[in-house]
């Protein structure tokens, strides 16, 4: 990329000017702090004010109830059955690299996806029916060789 220079004198001009004024700034601040006689360099002596007199309250400290209970949040039954079958075909060593995904409603899973034969097919949904809590299983897997 080329450096065009149509503003660049401009740009630099600005930079040079801010940094001047926030020096100028910093220089003031610091001066003010190093007094050591408290001076106002535009309104002379700055008058200190006097602490308070009377009584000091403690602030009480407030009840933190022992035991605060999070809302529970309502377990989807379905949601919990169709990833348990999906964990149980996902251990299966024969299963494992198949894609198949798995949906249920009310105990029954319905098996979606593909499968390389029909004997890995049927393995899939024998594998369905044995998680606890399936009731039936829907074979919807289609056979679709080198899947």
């Amino acid at each position: 990329m080329k450096w065009n220079g149509k503003g660049h004198g401009a740009l630099s001009a600005v930079t040079a000017g801010a940094l001047v004024l926030s020096l100028a700034a910093c220089d003031q601040i610091q001066s003010l702090w190093k007094s050591e006689d408290k001076s106002n360099p535009a309104t002379g002596a700055v008058a200190q004010p006097k602490p308070a007199e009377g009584k000091i309250e403690v602030a009480k400290a407030i009840e933190i109830p022992k035991s605060i209970e999070t809302p529970r949040v309502p377990i989807d039954e379905n949601k919990v059955l169709a990833s348990k079958v999906k964990s149980a075909l996902g251990a299966d060593p024969a299963l494992k690299f198949l894609a198949i995904d798995a949906g249920a409603s009310d105990g029954v899973v319905t098996l979606y996806g593909t499968a390389n034969n029909g004997a890995l097919r049927e393995k899939a949904a024998r594998v369905a029916s044995g998680v606890p809590g399936v009731k039936s299983v829907r074979n919807e897997l289609v056979i679709v060789a080198g899947s």
